[in-house]
């Protein structure tokens, strides 16, 4: 955690911008004023672009004109560079920008050269690991479903703009007169909303992606047995294969060589017209694969079969200390999340810098000790979410493990769970994870990256 204020303690929001080439999930957004820099390069847009990165970014909209027109012209001339805009009108004063995976900033700056350099600002920057120490990586999804489900917010587009620049004429002289001249009603904000009706849309909002994702990937299982590669056996659950198919083409066709970036929102900006001619093209390849190209008989004939058997009904709830850090050495969510955490979390402080194989067992021993508020560990949480009631239920038990706080565990979060659901009941669903996620999307799918 630090704290940002600028010239008082000389720590500037362009100090916790991601170096280049870090690697992101995407960057959300929610800052109610801004305005274009003299130098176009060095600032939020401008990063974002240089390391494309998505970025979804809700702005204030209203006849006061908030953000500036060369500022909006700008983002919606990045629109074919995965940078979208939305306007949300009167009520809206966040200053939130959260780079996923990597941290967030919440504060009092807007997006101006005033605000990131000579006013005196105060925010915080909390890492991914802190997020994950306490909980707030699950609060911001809530808080971006909730911007997401806003009936009035509303896209930038080129005719608000035209509609604001002759707003910004007027209102030089009476600032009715440009209320006057606003085509988007007066919005008045929220109403007041218990906290269990805002939680019921969030739980129904994700059994809708989850299941729309769900029927994604199998219906791409349902194509794999005629392009499945002859180093596969036909023993091998479909679940398992769909998994590997879109390990395999997000490694070697999206990453390929340009390990750095990530490019899937380009690929998902060429592919989206057309997702099925992406997934046949991908299959075509895959089937032609003389070999795993990216070690998926590994997966396939040692890491899933090893998980499966370890969180059967029958053991999951006998594994000791080791068998578990076994199953978290093979899942790939998992070995992805432990190499962003802080060791002194691990419990070495002492320590600069700690390899994904050394830093498993620390990890596996720290959350073995963890139990959430019903008193359960990870073991208990794990046999819930597999075994607790109807399979067709199981993606209200998985939300409640990473979205519920009587029942969520520090730094175990979605992906690691849905990936393991996969691979312990690959008849109810197929893995899936981040890089799950990221595959379909380069593929043209329309699907949450969590």
């Amino acid at each position: 955690m630090k704290l940002i204020a600028n010239g008082i303690n000389s720590e500037f929001l362009t100090s916790i911008l991601p170096p280049d080439g870090t690697e992101v999930d995407g960057v959300l957004a929610a800052v109610a004023y801004g305005s274009n820099p003299n130098n176009e390069k060095n600032d939020f847009v401008g990063h974002s672009l240089r390391n494309r990165y998505r970025v979804d970014i809700w702005m204030r909209y209203d006849h006061t004109v908030p953000v500036s027109i060369p500022l909006l012209r700008r983002l919606l001339r990045h629109h074919r560079d995965n940078i979208f805009c939305r306007l949300i009108p009167d009520c809206f004063h966040s200053k939130v920008i959260w780079w996923k995976g990597y941290g967030v900033y919440i504060g009092s700056a807007n997006l101006s050269e005033r605000a990131w350099f000579t006013n005196i600002e105060a925010g915080l920057f909390l890492s991914e690991s802190d997020l994950q120490n306490d909980g707030m990586n699950v609060e911001l999804e809530k808080f971006f479903d909730g911007l997401r489900e806003l009936d009035v917010a509303f896209p930038l587009t080129e005719e608000v703009i035209r509609e604001l620049e002759k707003i910004d004429e007027q209102r030089r002289n009476v600032d009715q007169k440009g209320s006057e001249l606003r085509t988007i009603p007066v919005w008045q904000g929220l109403a007041f909303e218990e906290k269990t009706k805002a939680v019921d849309r969030g739980k129904e909002n994700f059994r809708r992606e989850w299941h729309e994702t769900l029927s994604t990937m199998r219906t791409i299982g349902e194509q794999l047995e005629e392009y499945r590669p002859k180093w596969i056996t036909a023993d091998v659950p479909i679940a398992w294969q769909i998994d590997q198919f879109l390990h395999a083409y997000y490694y070697n066709k999206v990453v390929g060589d340009d390990a750095l970036s990530k490019p899937f929102w380009s690929f998902h900006v060429k592919n989206k017209p057309d997702p099925s001619a992406a997934v046949t093209e991908a299959m075509r390849w895959w089937k032609s694969t003389e070999y795993a190209p990216s070690n998926e008989e590994v997966t396939l004939y040692e890491n899933a079969p090893l998980i499966r058997a370890r969180l059967s009904k029958e053991n999951i709830l006998k594994l000791n200390e080791q068998q578990f850090a076994d199953v978290c050495g093979r899942t790939h969510a998992t070995r992805d999340h432990v190499i962003k955490m802080s060791l002194a979390v691990l419990g070495h402080p002492d320590i600069k810098s700690l390899s994904r194989d050394e830093r498993i067992p620390l990890y596996a021993a720290w959350l073995f000790q963890k139990r959430n508020e019903k008193g359960w560990s990870i073991l208990e949480l794990l046999n819930y979410v597999l075994y607790g009631g109807n399979d067709n239920e199981l993606w209200s038990r998985l939300y409640s493990a990473v979205r519920d706080p009587n029942y969520s565990l520090p730094h175990y979060g979605l992906n690691t769970i849905a990936e393991l659901v996969g691979w312990a009941r690959p008849e109810v669903a197929p893995p899936r994870n981040g890089r799950t996620s990221k595959a379909l999307t380069a593929l043209g799918f329309d699907v949450r990256i969590y």
